[in-house]
């Protein structure tokens, strides 16, 4: 028995819904100049088709994965060439729609296998040598899969907590899972507006209101708040530093809006399907791309007035401790990230180039932001950027 439906991790679950503008009597206008700049520093010749996050290795090189052109690259900017790590299929070195690459400890890595629904642990010289599955049967009978947000130095991994938990409908967990034991710890929750089941036929809401959250390499926890925009830190001693609301402008969604939004699900969205076999157990089949089908009737979705003030999954814990949050734009302009200090006040925005998104920072002495630039055909270019702050661009 198979039951299939869409999951949107670049915008969590079917609904991507729309954040709060501005923070209302008590919101601070924060920082509202540009924090930095971005000077680019090296380009990989060739176009991917996806590209989620990127790893920095500790030779400088990096591993992205590309699940749609079903590839692992170990790739060297500099040099502008690259080797392919594993090959497609479900054996021991093979791999069916790599979605991402995560940093473990020792220079390994941890490869999210969608198409086989495993985790792949990846050693410095690039050989797979474990795995383990993404999915596993709860004591109620339901299937829990694992989509990690993040990990931290010591190779915990945090996730979104199961939705099977009790707990109030408007919000979800976010726990740390030690993946030698299975222990989970929750670090924090997040809020979302309360799923309501809408009859057969009626419009799908788009762009609805949920918080994000990233987590930094030392276990941070990052949570932006979608009513009043602001952002929460959850630190691992416990501490807890509330953010003040901050204001920002809001941008009217418009027929390109609606169609550039549309081309991102189709590409970042992730379709599944779970799978039920004897007794019970279940495990479940997923890949990056929305079929073509979901998109076919455009009157079917539902709109906001504005856009969200920040896109879903788009937040990054950067290696100074800060948030970068990726802003909605209108269809066309720059991109833009706000860059949040740990105490959750706005320090300044970065311009982005069109269609791009931040996948990684380097690990060196200077501040370094990889981007993946989607192009007007729909290829996406990994680019390396220095980050030039403050007086360093005068």
């Amino acid at each position: 028995m198979t039951r299939s439906h869409l999951l949107f991790l670049a915008l969590p679950l079917v609904l991507v819904f729309s954040s709060c503008g501005g923070g209302g009597d008590d919101a601070i206008p924060g920082g509202d100049g540009e924090l930095a700049t971005l000077q680019l520093d090296a380009s990989f010749p060739e176009g991917f088709s996806y590209l989620s996050r990127i790893r920095e290795l500790a030779d400088g090189r990096i591993l992205a994965a590309d699940p749609t052109a079903q590839v692992v690259l170990r790739l060297d900017l500099d040099a502008g060439v690259a080797d392919t790590i594993g090959r497609q299929g479900a054996g021991p070195q093979e791999y069916d729609g790599p979605d991402r690459v995560l940093p473990l400890p020792g220079d390994s890595t941890l490869l999210v296998d969608l198409g086989n629904g495993r985790f792949i642990v990846i050693d410095p010289s690039g050989e797979f040598v474990s795995w383990t599955p993404m999915t596993e049967s709860a004591e109620n009978g339901e299937a829990r899969t694992v989509h990690p947000r993040g990990l931290d130095d010591a190779g915990n991994i945090y996730a979104d907590a199961p939705h099977y938990l009790e707990g109030p409908p408007d919000s979800t967990a976010m726990h740390s899972i030690n993946r030698a034991t299975g222990e989970e710890t929750r670090v924090a929750s997040r809020w979302h507006t309360e799923y309501v089941r809408r009859p057969r036929g009626s419009k799908r809401p788009m762009l609805v209101l949920y918080d994000d959250w990233a987590v930094g390499t030392d276990g941070r926890v990052a949570v932006v708040r979608a009513n009043g925009y602001s952002v929460d830190w959850y630190f691992p001693d416990g501490t807890v530093v509330e953010g003040p609301p901050t204001e920002t402008e809001r941008y009217p969604v418009q027929e390109a809006e609606r169609e550039a939004e549309l081309e991102v699900m189709a590409a970042t969205g992730i379709f599944s399907t779970v799978l039920t076999g004897e007794g019970g157990t279940q495990s479940m089949q997923m890949s990056r791309g929305i079929p073509a089908s979901y998109f076919e009737n455009r009157d079917g979705f539902e709109w906001p007035e504005t856009l969200p003030v920040f896109r879903l999954s788009g937040t990054v814990v950067s290696p100074r401790g800060e948030a970068w949050v990726t802003r909605m734009m209108p269809a066309g302009v720059p991109g833009r990230v706000d860059v949040f200090s740990d105490q959750g006040i706005r320090l300044g925005f970065v311009e982005l180039p069109t269609g791009a998104k931040v996948v990684g920072f380097g690990s060196g002495p200077d501040e370094i932001a990889y981007i993946a630039r989607t192009d007007d055909m729909g290829l996406v270019w990994l680019e390396r950027y220095n980050v030039i702050r403050g007086d360093a661009r005068r």
